[in-house]
């Protein structure tokens, strides 16, 4: 805004007259100096929280790889056909058991990843909105 601008909207609202050399225009350059101060300090904190956004999207894709390779290396150990078929009953209901175990471990990481996609997810959102 110019200033002949304010001064007739000031002028207009307050219904006074003033010129281009009222102390009431030192205020408003005042206003204009904190406002540029203050984008600057904002446009700064939104570089480092999309730095920092950025740096956690690749920490939690390092972690899903990691937790991916981990149930691969599970479910490649489960699939491995046993190798005699002499066990008795009491090994093969221990070894049933320790396939339900890893099984459940499989749900719960899966259902962990998923909801921290969501979150992910989420939190790109919120951020995309703030800009």
């Amino acid at each position: 805004m110019d200033k002949k601008a304010i001064i007739n909207e000031i002028a207009l609202k307050h219904n006074i007259i003033i010129d281009e050399n009222d102390p009431i225009l030192a205020v408003v350059s005042a206003n204009e100096a904190i406002f540029k101060e203050f984008e600057k300090r904002l446009e700064s904190i939104l570089i480092k929280q999309k730095m920092d956004l950025e740096s956690y999207k690749n920490s939690i894709i390092q972690e899903f790889k990691k937790q991916d390779k981990i149930i691969f290396d599970v479910l490649e150990n489960t699939e491995k056909p046993q190798s005699s078929q002499t066990n008795t009953n009491t090994s093969n209901n221990i070894d049933k058991k320790d396939t339900k175990d890893i099984n459940y471990k499989i749900v719960f990481i899966s259902a962990g990843l998923q909801i921290i996609f969501f979150l992910v997810g989420v939190i790109i959102g919120i951020f995309l909105n703030l800009n």
